[in-house]
C-alpha cells in the first residue's frame, strides 16, 4: 500500500530586479540536509551551489532559470524561502563590535555575548533603482545587466555572490564584458557583437570612461539589514550592518 502523500503549502514572493512575482514552495528534509552538509563543510563554493539547487527544486513558477538571476535577486528569494522552511526568526549571538573598556583595560572590556532575535519578513526588497545606461562620451552609451549567479560561477576565482570578492583586474574585466548589454549612439544599437568584440572595446575606454562602468558594479544591490541591540550587560547600544546573504546565518 502506498503512503499516504503529505501536501506541501505554496506561496508568493517578487523578484526584486523584475517585479516578477513568483510561486515557490518550503525546501524539504532532503534539501535541508544538503544545506546542512553544505554548511558543515564550511566551503563558500559548496554552500552557494547547495542554495542555487534548492532554489530551483522549490520554485514552482515555470521558466525560472536560477543561475540567470540577478545575484541580489536570488539571496532575497532564498532568504524568503528560509523563512517557509524553517522559521521567520534567525537567531543571533553578538559580541560587542569594538572591545574597549571604559579603563582601556583589557579586564574591563565587556565580552558578554548577546542573543539577538532577526524577523527575516524585516529584511527589505533590496534597492533597485539604479539607471543601467551609461553615458561614456556626449553621444555613445551602453546599457548594462546586473551580475548574474551564472556569470559569478564563470569567474574562476569566487563562487560568492558578493561582488565585492572577485578580487582579480582581470575577473572585474570580464564580469564587465559579460555585463554590457548593449552599445549605442545617436544613430544605431549595437547588440550584436563577439565576447572578443567587446572586449577590444571595452579596452580601449580611457581611465574615466571604464569608471563610470565600474561605478555601477560598486553599487549593485545587495541583502542588507541594520540590526539594533543593547547589552544587558554594560548597556551599551550596538549596531551591526548584516550584507550578503552569507551574514545572515552566522
Amino acid at each position: 500500500m502506498a503512503l499516504p502523500t503529505i501536501v506541501t503549502p505554496e506561496y508568493q514572493c517578487v523578484i526584486p530586479s523584475t517585479g516578477q512575482e513568483i510561486t515557490y514552495r518550503p525546501f524539504l528534509m532532503k534539501e535541508e540536509k544538503l544545506l546542512l552538509l553544505a554548511q558543515e563543510a564550511g566551503d563558500v563554493n559548496d554552500q552557494t551551489q547547495s542554495i542555487s539547487k534548492v532554489l530551483q527544486a522549490c520554485i514552482l513558477t515555470e521558466g525560472i532559470e536560477i543561475n540567470d538571476l540577478a545575484t541580489f535577486d536570488l539571496e532575497y528569494v532564498f532568504l524568503k524561502l528560509r523563512s517557509k522552511s524553517v522559521g521567520e526568526v534567525v537567531e543571533f549571538k553578538l559580541k560587542h563590535q569594538e572591545l574597549d573598556g571604559p579603563t582601556g583595560t583589557l579586564e574591563n572590556v565587556c565580552t558578554h555575548e548577546t542573543p539577538v532575535n532577526l524577523n527575516i519578513e524585516d529584511v527589505q526588497i533590496p534597492e533597485t533603482k539604479f539607471d543601467k545606461k551609461i553615458n561614456i562620451t556626449d553621444n555613445i552609451g551602453v546599457v548594462l545587466r546586473y551580475p548574474t549567479f551564472r556569470d559569478l560561477l564563470e569567474l574562476q576565482s569566487t563562487s560568492s555572490l558578493d561582488i565585492e570578492d572577485i578580487e582579480t583586474t582581470e575577473n572585474i574585466f570580464e564580469l564587465i564584458i559579460k555585463c554590457i548589454d548593449y552599445v549605442f549612439d545617436e544613430e544605431n544599437v549595437y547588440n550584436d557583437f563577439s565576447e572578443k568584440e567587446m572586449s577590444d572595446w571595452v579596452g580601449n575606454l580611457n581611465t574615466d570612461q571604464f569608471q563610470k562602468i565600474t561605478d555601477f558594479y560598486e553599487n549593485v544591490p545587495k541583502l542588507k539589514h541594520e540590526l539594533k541591540w543593547t547589552c544587558p550587560e554594560c548597556k551599551k547600544e550596538e549596531t551591526l550592518l548584516l550584507e550578503g546573504l552569507q551574514s545572515f546565518f552566522i
